[in-house]
């Protein structure tokens, strides 16, 4: 973003991490699938789809504000460079940038709570333990890159002014 540019963003992006990281540490922390509900299941905030298509969605339209607010409506001449024909293209590229990470984050983040379930519901006291810590090393790593590709997405739609 810069080093004039990041500072509208620091709320935005330091709120994203923090929701991240606070959500995947306690779905390492705590085996919340373990616990059974009667019309349903505990989990953590990011082991649902719906939550993490949010985080794109909020990523892309911060995007396209600070696109718009940084250089206006010369914003969308970059959807006609080089060419009209590629107009479908760029605007794709822009709406489903941050959906990867997001379905990375997603998966991962899923992947690690079924397997230390099962390891909780198999072998209660011995094996879970490296599994969750090393959940809590994946999670901050998660919370990391999902910031920091953010922020990048962001100055990036920031890029070119004069």
């Amino acid at each position: 973003m810069g080093e004039e540019e990041y500072r509208p963003w620091v709320a935005f992006i330091g709120t994203m991490f923090l929701s991240i990281f606070v959500s995947n540490w306690l779905g390492a922390l705590l085996p919340w699938r373990v616990i059974q509900l009667p019309h349903g299941e505990l989990a953590a905030p990011m082991n649902d789809i719906n939550t993490t298509v949010a985080l794109a969605l909020l990523t892309s339209v911060a995007y396209f504000y600070a696109g718009l607010h940084k250089r206006g409506f010369s914003y969308f001449g970059k959807y006609i460079q080089p060419t009209l024909v590629l107009l479908p293209i760029t605007i794709l590229e822009d709406f489903t940038k941050p959906l990867p990470l997001r379905f990375r984050l997603f998966g991962n983040i899923l992947v690690d709570e079924l397997a230390e379930a099962v390891l909780v519901s198999l072998v209660p006291l011995i094996v879970p333990v490296p599994m969750m810590l090393l959940g809590l090393f994946t999670s901050a790593i998660h919370a990391l890159i999902s910031a920091t590709l953010a922020a990048a997405h962001i100055g990036e739609s920031m890029e070119g002014h004069h």
